[in-house]
């Protein structure tokens, strides 16, 4: 072989390599395209895949045909690339010009479904039926260049395609979809394809036709038996099967350990892509060497399926290695790249060693028709025969063997395939023997049988460990725990399990370790924080309307929420949507908690994708609850996106509902504001509710306002116990739980600067990894608990009466503590009443307790500056949330007060806390500017108590009153001169840009507010 030849070899190689790297973002970046066109569910999962391996299968089969008759394979390669290229440039205006045409045409007729498949198919096919035909082309191409080295091309060139895919895939997660989203990927992809075909011209002049000589064999065969080419088929077939059956077992294994997450599993892609190359690459200089590939291949199948059954063993111990890694690795961004990193090794371990035997298998069945004469269209046919292989593994693991078997299993009888696949070949392929010594079939069995059965013995995977989401809390196992139902679904691993006894008893269900809900058991029992949020997620708009015919659930969760909707007679049907059919059954040991969801003749449980299910459905909605997993979970960020909230209003009827829950936990409020982003220019109004101090309720409405909570609710005999247990005896209780309204919703998303979470770019799906990682949390309960009456001027409701009695169940909800706290703390100024026991620690009635002492003993003037910040620090937990006659006393001629002080900034603090008590707004702000432009406004400015509560009472005077003009002027004359703590609170920071709003005005635009021209103190316009 020529030096120029040997150049034009490695080129070659590059050049597939990055053709490899360019496929695999295709494949990332089709499947999440067709997953928003046709959805998510098992079935539409497989049907994806089957249209994008089927295709490639076709590819090869068809070009295997004509291999040999063309003069320039490589040129043909070239054509290829170029069309596949261009193709891809055009894909994504011609997905969103024909699913829109779809939608609106077809989606709702009897055919919508095939007519969907229809479009699909158009869509991707061609494509993946060029890509089919890439590797026969290059391979006989390379051949052509390199002729008695098809071993080495063909080992290297399946290296030099693995290696790029590998690549490809991380890229694709990495570095495309942050920077361009699915768009600039698939358009990225595009013109690495075009620029493959450039760089493939010039090689192409250089091939030949086909050798008409025929090439002498590397190695004398014999001794060895030779195999029919159908025995050689049905390998290669069986070995794709095998090989796809350990990637989804695998990836569904490290899911549980590792996080099921978008960058999760994209490391575990690459990991067992990256074995396949590594094989490829051991190969490439030993195929040529080899004496019969087929029975090499038969001892490769072999230690694959030893390998596999090995990583059983491996798999084990990963729960232990992501919980060391969590103990030691800082929670930051940095901490999380190097999680990310350990993930792969972790994955490496698990997957790398069969992963490697699986990259000799294709080559060497490819090299054994090659020198039985097979010819050039062989590479085809075995990679075809391969891919279909690869389609049926798929189908029987998702569909069969998971749901059946379980993961241990389904891993177990893939190896033991493999196992018998390689000791059948061996057997075939052995030389004749006269003596009686056993051949190296009998080894191979005898081996494979002793390493079936010791994992089937040894290996046990504990339910309380796969179910432990050790990659959230570190903690290897549930303690104390009892597993009552493990399952291994299509789409996730379902687990209900329970803790404590009698009225202590409690059970939750997880998907992927991530738990979904827990409840209660007894009625009397503890209360979960969850079932605040499903029951809430049912009674906020039932108290809306009178009637509800038809309703739709996304997400089945408990069940708790459909069951809590049929409660109501004023219900007519619920359509719960569920992807996976084992959450409805494990969530049935909820038992009478959620018993009306699948007794209830009302209740339909429908096992689908939400958005392929409303699509296909021509019927609108009253209501319709959205009730996802976090956005971190794989697949569920999409139910966040601007995409889904434009699809929405088409279901919903004109005066309909929609309900979003969203969790502020485990995510950041620049991700909570991108949800916001994406929703509020889809609804007309949208009003927030906090049910338990950590789940958003955004509730919604296509046109008009949302509605007002009214009392018809508490008419409902189904709902009133379930609603008594959580502390809702009346509207009144409800009402508490209002947060904001569409106004503090955009001021919040403005504070925040962020993206639209979409489809297309979809950074809640990037970024919430991160963010649960590094336990980040877009807290809104001090906003709900803030020091001046926000909440009721946004559409809250005032302070009950101190009159009227609390919520007779303790509720985790802020308003209720910051009253009863508010109560207290007026009984002991105001009343001189002894301080609650139990409340022996709490600062603010020492403050409370000190601060009538002085007032009592004439003693405030002793220190002005540290008195006026106990009128401040008491006034921030008692004016907003006291009704006004509550205040008489408190501060409206203060009973506490004996004699009034002489220091002006004491009166003046006294008086600015007696105008805010009464809402007198100008006399707030006119005393506030007294404050802060006088000799003692060092004192103030000093203190972080008062420096927050002063400058944020004259914020919200400002804009109670109307004068929103005069924010930037207060931001701009005092923001510099005041505690640099007020940079930090993100109470202070919302109010300014609410109240910088014009008028406050509800339809105000989403706006980029910079946070740091905030935080930095530039002016304010």
């Amino acid at each position: 072989m020529s030096e120029h030849k040997a150049r034009l070899g490695h080129a070659l190689l590059w050049i597939f390599a990055l053709s490899g790297f360019a496929g695999l973002i295709y494949q990332s970046i089709w499947t999440q395209y067709l997953g928003l066109f046709l959805g998510h569910s098992a079935y539409a999962q497989s049907l994806v895949l089957m249209l994008f391996m089927g295709g490639m299968a076709l590819g090869a089969w068809l070009v295997s045909r004509r291999t040999e008759s063309l003069r320039r394979p490589l040129l043909a390669y070239a054509v290829i690339e170029l069309v596949i290229g261009v193709l891809g440039l055009l894909f994504d205006p011609l997905y969103h010009a024909g699913t829109a045409w779809a939608y609106e045409s077809l989606m709702q007729s009897a055919t919508g479904n095939g007519l969907r498949w229809t479009m699909a198919t158009v869509l991707v096919l061609p494509q993946c039926v060029l890509l089919g035909a890439t590797f026969p082309l290059m391979s006989a191409g390379y051949m052509r260049l390199q002729p008695a080295s098809e071993g080495r091309v063909l080992a290297g060139l399946y290296f030099a395609n693995s290696i790029g895919a590998a690549i490809g895939a991380l890229a694709a997660t990495y570095l495309l979809l942050p920077k361009v989203g699915l768009p600039g990927a698939i358009m990225t992809a595009g013109l690495l394809n075009i620029a493959v075909a450039v760089a493939i011209y010039p090689i192409s002049k250089h091939e030949g036709a086909v050798a008409a000589t025929p090439k002498p064999a590397a190695a004398p065969r014999t001794r060895m038996r030779t195999a029919t080419p159908l025995l050689v088929l049905t390998v290669a077939a069986l070995t794709g099967a095998t090989s796809f059956v350990y990637e989804i077992t695998w990836v569904r294994m490290l899911s549980l350990a590792l996080g099921t997450t978008i960058h999760a599993f994209e490391v575990m892609l690459a990991a067992f892509i990256s074995g396949i190359a590594f094989g490829g690459l051991w190969l490439r200089h030993r195929a040529d060497r080899l004496q019969s590939p087929l029975a090499t291949a038969g001892w490769v199948q072999v230690l694959m399926g030893l390998a596999a059954l090995a990583s059983m063993f491996v798999y084990a111990h990963a729960f232990e290695w992501v919980g060391w890694l969590l103990r030691v690795i800082a929670r930051t961004g940095e901490g999380y790249a190097l999680y990310n990193l350990s993930s792969g090794l972790i994955s490496l371990l698990v997957m790398f060693p069969a992963a490697f035997f699986a990259g000799m298998t294709l080559p060497l069945l490819t090299l054994e028709l090659l020198r039985q004469g097979g010819g050039e269209r062989v590479i085809g046919r075995v990679y075809a025969t391969n891919t279909l292989g690869a389609i049926v593994g798929v189908l029987v693991a998702v569909h069969l063997l998971l749901p059946m078997l379980g993961l241990k299993l389904a891993l177990w009888l893939a190896a033991a395939v493999d196992l018998v696949l390689g000791v059948v070949v061996l057997h075939v392929m052995a030389p004749g023997r006269s003596g009686r010594r056993p051949g190296p079939a009998v080894f191979a069995a005898l081996v494979s049988v002793f390493a079936l059965a010791l994992s089937l013995w040894l290996v046990k995977f504990d339910p309380l460990m796969l179910a432990s989401s050790v990659y959230r809390h570190g903690s290897t196992f549930l303690d104390n725990t009892r597993m009552r139902y493990y399952r291994d679904g299509k789409t996730a691993s379902v687990a209900l399990y329970e803790r404590g006894e009698g009225k202590g008893l409690v059970r939750a269900i997880s998907t992927n370790g991530k738990v979904d809900a827990a409840l209660s058991m007894h009625p009397e029992g503890e209360i979960i924080a969850d079932e605040y949020t499903m029951v809430m997620a049912a009674a906020l708009p039932l108290s809306m309307r009178d009637r509800f015919d038809r309703v739709g659930v996304i997400g089945f969760g408990s069940g708790l929420t459909t069951h809590a909707l049929l409660g109501s007679e004023r219900i007519g049907q619920v359509d719960t949507i569920e992807i996976e059919p084992m959450m409805v059954e494990g969530a049935k040991l909820f038992g009478d908690r959620v018993s009306r969801a699948y007794e209830d003749p009302r209740s339909h449980i429908v096992i689908d994708d939400a958005k392929a299910f409303f699509a296909s459905s021509p019927r609108r909605y009253d209501l319709i609850v959205s009730e996802p997993s976090n956005p971190w979970m794989g697949g569920t960020a999409t139910l966040f996106s601007e995409e889904f909230y434009s699809f929405v209003p088409r279901h919903l009827e004109d005066d309909g509902i929609f309900l979003q829950w969203v969790q502020t936990y485990e995510i950041n409020p620049a991700l909570v504001s991108s949800v916001l982003r994406a929703m509020l220019g889809h609804f007309s109004d949208v009003q927030a509710y906090l049910s338990n101090g950590e789940d958003l309720l955004l509730i919604a409405v296509p046109k008009g306002k949302v509605p007002a909570l009214g009392a018809r609710l508490f008419g409902d005999a189904g709902l009133r116990d379930d609603l008594a247990r959580l502390g809702f005896r009346d509207v009144r209780d409800l009402q508490d739980t209002f947060v904001m309204d569409r106004r503090a919703l955009v001021a919040y998303a403005n504070l925040h600067p962020s993206q639209a979470n979409s489809d297309f770019f979809p950074i809640l799906q990037l970024q919430a990894p991160a963010t649960r990682f590094m336990k980040a949390k877009a807290d809104l309960n001090p906003w709900h608990g803030a020091p001046w009456p926000v909440v009721p001027f946004l559409g809250g409701f005032s302070p009950r009466s101190i009159d009227q009695p609390p919520p007779g169940v303790r509720r985790p909800v802020v308003s209720d503590s910051k009253q009863k706290a508010a109560r207290e703390l007026r009984r002991l100024l105001v009343e001189g009443d002894a301080r609650p026991a139990v409340d022996a620690h709490d600062p603010q009635l020492d403050y409370a307790e000190a601060l009538r002492g002085l007032g009592m003993s004439c003693r405030l003037d002793g220190a002005p500056g540290r008195n006026a910040e106990l009128i401040f620090a008491l006034a921030s937990d008692t004016v907003a949330f006291l009704d006004v006659p509550a205040q008489v006393g408190l501060w409206q001629s203060p009973a506490w007060l004996e004699c009034p002080p002489t220091s002006p900034l004491l009166l003046q603090a006294l008086a600015f806390v007696d105008a805010a008590s009464r809402n007198d707004h100008a006399r707030v702000l006119d005393v506030g500017r007294t404050m802060l432009d006088g000799p003692d406004a060092a004192l103030v400015a000093g203190s972080a108590v008062s420096s927050k509560y002063v400058f944020g009472a004259m914020l919200f005077a400002a804009m109670a009153s109307g004068r929103n003009a005069d924010v930037p002027l207060l931001y701009n004359k005092y923001w510099n001169k005041l505690h640099p703590s007020l940079r930090d609170s993100e109470t202070i920071r919302l109010l300014l840009v609410l109240a910088a709003s014009p008028q406050a005005n509800p339809e105000a635009p989403l706006e980029a507010t910079n946070d740091a021209e905030i935080a930095d103190g530039d002016r304010l316009r």
